[in-house]
């Protein structure tokens, strides 16, 4: 954290001066572009510091009782554009009353945003989405499963996944810069809300990330009689 916010400060000042060159028209074209790179590939690593914040930072996070399907469907709406792009069918099953839960909507959402855009990635020729989200009452928890139909992770690289700095994506194949950062704080934030994610992946058939995250002890007593898990299509 200390590293990143000192790299930060020179940062703010290649990007100042970069973008003022940018706009000066007493420079030819040719240079004016020049400078616009500058411009943009100091915004890429002010990006990558951000995350470095981002990660190295402990966030408590600000829970409050919501709907996790709430949740899911914003989300959802946000990551549409990725899965159009990619051909990418969404599926999603819902748990017919699902309790709300005691979470941190933004963070939730952080690490959604994080696996949907990841799974449209992988598949990147098209394929299926399938979210699944249903209620464990045995184990006090609601489940959601994220099932995509892409190119899978290697023995090797899934034990790694969820390790900072380490990604599976390559720019000059996929044409997709990773930091290695999303999957390493998506794993704190859930372990942070007292849940865990996990992952199963077999190579040509796809992928399934599992996050599991504890049932409101307050909302246990209200809804535990008459939950019910049987699925229901949004």
């Amino acid at each position: 954290a200390g590293i990143a916010h000192e790299i930060n400060n020179p940062l703010a000042g290649i990007l100042i001066f970069a973008d003022i060159f940018a706009k000066d028209q007493r420079l030819s074209e040719d240079q004016r572009k020049d400078a616009l790179t500058i411009v943009h590939e100091t915004n890429r690593c002010a990006d990558i510091v951000k995350r470095l914040l981002d990660f190295s930072r402990t966030s408590i996070p600000n829970k409050r009782l919501k709907s996790l399907s709430t949740i899911m469907e914003s989300t959802l709406a946000l990551v549409m554009h990725h899965a159009s792009v990619n051909d990418v069918e969404i599926v999603r099953h819902y748990g017919s009353n699902l309790p709300d839960i005691e979470v941190d909507p933004a963070q939730l959402e952080q690490v959604f945003i994080n696996l949907l855009v990841n799974a449209c990635h992988a598949m990147s020729m098209g394929g299926r989405m399938t979210v699944v989200m249903r209620a464990d009452l045995a184990r006090e928890h609601i489940i959601t499963t994220f099932e995509d139909t892409g190119q899978g992770i290697s023995e090797e690289n899934l034990v790694r996944i969820f390790d900072p700095f380490f990604t599976t994506k390559n720019q000059d194949l996929d044409g997709v810069a990773g930091t290695g950062l999303g999957l390493s704080v998506s794993y704190g934030i859930i372990e942070n809300h007292g849940g865990q994610i996990t992952v199963q992946s077999v190579v040509g058939h796809g992928t399934v990330f599992t996050v599991e995250l504890p049932i409101a002890s307050l909302m246990r007593a209200e809804e535990g009689a008459g939950l019910q898990t049987d699925f229901m299509p949004a």
